[in-house]
């Protein structure tokens, strides 16, 4: 009999690191497809693909807030807004993330924290960006799979550079907000 009874135990100890293993696969494939959702955003940005940027996004109730650019709720508020400072041929521009910590919360919903770096090309103006700060999101994950419902994207450095007769000169340095796109107030500070 109690052969029998360390079987039972024995069989629902391995039940058990069997559930806890599936838990942690599930995991690891969560947080992997939220890298792959931001990565997606970023993408989508650089390329231009607004459809693909709204699909990153849980439109029914999330939240967008890019400091000095603004802070949206309306999908269509925020992408007339990115496509007129953002979509123009001579604007090249890429996002780098990197460091992620994303933290799932429960099986549905997740926090995460992304170092970003910026680099914009302005060739018409002949100027340079180089930015960074850092996302602070909120997903949830619905039946489509998972979704930004929160991103806020803080400065903490920026650089404008301006083409000049013997290289570059420096427009702006330091943490304060601006964009390349505001091409009267930067040509007029050089």
């Amino acid at each position: 009999m109690a052969r029998r009874q360390w079987g039972a135990t024995a069989a629902a100890i391995a039940g058990q690191y069997v559930l806890e293993l599936e838990q942690r696969i599930q995991c690891l494939e969560d947080i992997e497809a939220i890298k792959q959702l931001k990565a997606r955003w970023w993408f989508s940005c650089d390329t231009r693909d607004t459809t693909g940027m709204r699909a990153c996004f849980d439109e029914n109730n999330f939240e967008i807030d890019f400091g000095f650019i603004g802070r949206f709720t309306d999908m269509d508020s925020f992408i007339e807004v990115f496509e007129s400072l953002a979509c123009h041929p001579s604007h090249i521009d890429m996002h780098h993330g990197l460091a992620p910590e994303i933290t799932l919360i429960d099986s549905n919903s997740a926090q995460g924290r992304w170092r970003m770096r910026f680099q914009l090309l302005e060739t018409d103006l002949k100027q340079v960006q180089l930015m960074s700060g850092y996302y602070e999101d909120q997903y949830v994950k619905l039946e489509d799979g998972w979704k930004m419902r929160k991103s806020k994207y803080t400065l903490m450095s920026n650089l404008h550079l301006q083409s000049a007769d013997h290289g570059l000169q420096v427009g702006q340095i330091g943490a304060g907000p601006g964009l390349v796109s505001h091409r009267e107030t930067l040509q007029d500070d050089l």
